[in-house]
């Protein structure tokens, strides 16, 4: 039997964006992996969409040895992609080494290491791309190597915009605000999102300090006595002080130029910079970062703790005063300014964030808010709710009395936030938290997953369960390639990062990389047609609507705030992450045989192997259809590494596996993957394809799968005949198709194929008689001679559909129902009908989703008809 496919044909258009081709992201075949790679005893996942396919293999990415063999999971649809995958799970394998993810018949994934501290220089990556981001600095080689530049805006002569006069700052008076992260892709500095990535960061350090304290970013202030990432985030915060008015405590929303500055490098002349308005967005934000700066430098730097808390209960006293002070860029004038707005009108979840910092960091109970954690959820630079119950439970056993009594209601709280993304994860076909629904995929989703990732880490700090630990390895996977488009959204890690972000000086700097670190922004099918143009992007589903093009700031741009939760995440994972030795530990592989298609009866083959801590051992073999093995060497020591006397039996179609067994420990023992033993000459019909329907006169094209055929013949036959004739001859096997057959002219008949070996006719293949399509005319509602066959009713349906048929006069009618492959599933009508017209229902509930003909036949006349289930 065959199976027949109308296949769909996609051409990729190439469109010019200015003066650049754009090459947007498309999926591809192979397995999707995390492209740096896996903990030893963590979770190991791998996502295929070849779901004809069932086996997967592991193998050594150095010698090409097979190292694990598994098969794969039943397909599961991807809606926000759009399509079916399978999950190959090599969870129990865990050797350490450098590895490639292939499917059996398929692809390969990209390499990728299984190790100790697999994601440490990801850690660091993307806390010094904060580095690469400062303002007022020059980047000297010795810490920024080819990303080395000048220094820009120096912000030593910042205007004050009307809009934020006061009595001791009146307007275009001239202020110093240097220092501080450039936030994204412009060169602008807004308090509101570089808060919480301050904040999350600082979080980092907090429950991670013992990871922290030794590692070196290689940045300027790496040799003195302060952790790398406190003194990376100490230039932000010091830039962070000057934004507040110290005549009244309220707090600059932004410090900007008038408009977003062209693609150029920081130190080209720009325009007049500003800061602008005082809001209370951004008071209660500075509030909340300050105390919680406070709290952590106060080991390191108590003259500028102090300063923070101080500066921290100006800002919260201010925010009370100005409960309700939206930042309103329209009204802004003289000049206007049209730079990223971070705009917010609802301030209650900023006021409990700064409430909770404060009261954690002072230890006063009248910062504490009752319950008000009870609505937090994952966070954003607009929805920080959550970073006050965050530090709450981190902080719970340093609580005054009146916390210290709802630590365990937020516990339970910061659970089932995480819950709420793993149950979903759990059944999701990419088996992520992130990226379960349409719904995940915004501008900034990578931020998301990452504020996902930092929740699952914090409930699994908080409850001990693994199923948190997990969840967040799956965040970082599908960030990591284990996602659609095989991409790793993170610049200068992975196999297939993003090229071009939208990031001024990774696209000025004359450097064919980007700068390292950045988290791309992701998925985002809501604003492709603001930036690149809808054209540019290859689809709109939501998993797939990225593009790796400096134009698509929808997409591909880069923010502090989406690089800090990782932070967090990783921090975690390296830190939690305990250390795998091979020390103690029985294991091994076979470095061959490796995958081969087929061995030879006769053939000599050569076993090789590496073993880890088995000193004496026996080689065998067995059959895959018997149980029992047979003994090669029964005294091996660990000087043997190879075996070269095996024979391949003649056992034509079997299959062999050798295996070594440890004579100390009958519990342990390495198998090799299958051999596989030629089978007798065999023909296998793979698909038929035709573009569109079996319409006559199409052209079809035939594919095989052969074993020892060297030429075959191919026959055809109407269904309404016996005899079958010669269509090609002498066809080369090995060239696996033929494309020089057209559907023959009979309208409601079939037509069966059948290939020959040219050899001997008792090896054949033969297709199921596939119905030939009448074109049916539309405008006459296939009114022919002396009967009729209507469209069914609904078409689409699910489950039941009516069909209509009219005769002139009575006569014996036969309704049936094919399958695309052309085999009948069902029988309506097997009988003499009177004239009239017909309506018969057919119940689907026990068919698959998919296209059907329908076929009425009276006499030798014959209607078909095509409808569509889908369920």
């Amino acid at each position: 039997m065959t199976t027949t496919f109308s296949r769909t044909l996609f051409i990729l258009f190439f469109s010019l964006i200015s003066t650049a081709a754009v090459l947007a992201q498309t999926k591809n075949s192979k397995p999707k992996v995390n492209q740096l790679g896996y903990y030893p005893q963590a979770p190991k996942l791998g996502i295929t969409p070849q779901t004809d396919l069932s086996s997967f293999y592991l193998k050594d990415a150095e010698s090409g040895a097979v190292v694990y063999e598994g098969e794969l999971s039943d397909d599961d649809y991807y809606s926000p992609g759009d399509e079916s995958v399978k999950v190959a799970d090599f969870s129990e394998y865990f050797v350490p080494g450098t590895y490639i993810l292939g499917i059996v018949d398929g692809e390969e994934s990209y390499p990728f290491t299984i190790g100790n501290n697999v994601f440490s220089e990801l850690t660091d990556g993307i806390i010094k791309a904060m580095y690469f981001n400062r303002a007022s600095m020059e980047l000297e080689e010795a810490y920024a190597g080819e990303w080395a530049r000048a220094l820009g805006h120096p912000d030593d002569e910042v205007l004050v915009h009307n809009s934020a006069a006061s009595t001791g700052r009146p307007a275009n008076s001239i202020i110093s605000s240097s220092k501080g992260w450039y936030d994204a892709g412009d060169f602008n500095k807004y308090v509101v999102p570089i808060s919480s990535s301050i904040s999350q960061m600082l979080f980092a350090y907090e429950e991670f300090p013992e990871f922290f304290d030794d590692r070196s970013l290689n940045i300027p202030e790496s040799t003195n006595d302060i952790p790398d990432i406190l003194d990376e985030n100490l230039w932000a915060l010091r830039w962070l002080f000057t934004m507040q008015d110290p005549e009244d405590g309220g707090v600059y929303h932004k410090l900007t130029s008038p408009t977003f500055q062209g693609t150029v490098m920081p130190n080209v002349p720009t325009a007049d910079r500003y800061v602008v308005m005082k809001g209370t967005a951004a008071t209660y934000d500075f509030a909340a970062v300050m105390a919680h700066a406070a709290r952590v430098y106060e080991p390191f730097l108590p003259d500028f703790a102090d300063s923070a808390l101080a500066a921290a209960e100006d800002a919260w006293d201010w925010a009370l005063d100005n409960p309700n002070v939206s930042y309103n860029q329209g009204a802004l004038t003289n000049p206007a300014i049209s730079t990223g707005t971070y705009g917010d009108g609802s301030f209650g979840d900023e006021k409990f964030w700064a409430a909770s910092e404060l009261y954690i960091t002072t230890k006063d109970d009248s910062y504490y808010m009752d319950n008000g954690w009870s609505s937090s959820g994952v966070v954003g630079w607009n929805s920080v709710r959550g970073m006050g119950l965050f530090s709450l439970v981190a902080n719970r056993t340093e609580l005054t009395a009146v916390g210290l009594s709802d630590t365990t209601s937020m516990k339970q709280k910061v659970a089932s936030i995480a819950d709420s993304y793993i149950n979903s994860g759990n059944t999701s076909a990419y088996r992520s938290p992130f990226g379960t629904a349409s719904g995940h995929f915004f501008w900034g989703s990578n931020g998301f997953a990452g504020n996902i990732g930092l929740v699952t880490m914090l409930a699994y700090r908080v409850t001990g369960e693994e199923e948190y630990y997990d969840a967040t390895i799956h965040v970082l996977d599908y960030i990591m390639g284990r996602n659609p488009l095989d991409q790793s959204f993170v610049t200068g890690f992975g196999e297939n990062p993003p090229m071009n972000i939208h990031h001024r000086q990774s696209e000025a700097d004359n450097v064919v990389d980007p700068v390292p670190g950045w988290v791309a922004g992701g998925a985002n099918p809501n604003n492709q047609s603001q930036d690149c143009g809808t054209s540019a992007y290859t689809y709109t589903n939501p998993a797939l609507s990225y593009l790796d093009h400096y134009c698509s700031y929808s997409t591909n741009e880069m923010t502090t705030y989406w690089n800090s939760p990782f932070v967090y995440l990783l921090a975690g994972l390296e830190h939690l992450t305990e250390a795998f030795s091979l020390e103690d530990t029985k294991t091994g592989f076979f470095r061959s045989p490796n995958f081969s298609p087929y061995f030879e009866p006769g053939d000599t083959v050569s076993l090789s192997w590496k073993l880890f801590n088995i000193d004496n051992f026996s080689l065998s073999y067995r059959l895959l259809s018997e149980e029992e093995f047979t003994v090669l060497e029964s005294n091996l020591t660990a000087d043997d590494s190879v075996y070269s006397a095996f024979i391949v039996p003649d056992l034509r179609g079997e299959s062999i596996v050798f295996r070594l067994q440890d004579l100390d420990d009958e519990e342990v023992w390495v198998q090799s993957p299958s051999l596989k033993i030629s089978p007798n000459r065999s023909l296998v019909i793979d698909e038929i394809w035709v573009s569109g329907e079996f319409n006559p006169g199409k052209r079809v094209s035939i594919y095989w799968i052969s074993v020892s055929v060297e030429t075959l013949n191919l026959y055809a036959r109407l269904g309404t005949e016996v005899e079958f004739e010669l269509v090609g001859e002498d066809i080369a096997a090995a060239d696996g198709f033929y494309n020089r057959f057209w559907v023959p002219e009979a309208p409601g008949d079939s037509f069966v194929l059948r290939l020959e070996d040219a050899e001997t006719d008792t090896v054949f293949a033969e297709t199921d008689p596939i119905p030939i399509v009448a074109l049916v005319n539309t405008e006459d509602p296939s009114r022919i001679a002396e009967f009729s066959l209507a469209q069914n009713f609904p078409n689409p349906f699910n489950p039941t559909t009516s069909i209509s048929f009219e005769l002139d006069k009575p006569g014996k009618a036969v309704l049936s129902v094919y399958s695309l492959m052309g085999q009948m599933v069902a029988t309506l009508v097997n009988e003499v009908k009177s004239a009239g017209t017909h309506s018969i229902s057919w119940n689907a509930a026990g068919f698959s989703s998919g296209v059907y003909y329908y076929q009425l036949q009276l006499g030798d006349r014959v209607l078909t008809r095509k409808m569509t289930l889908i369920k």
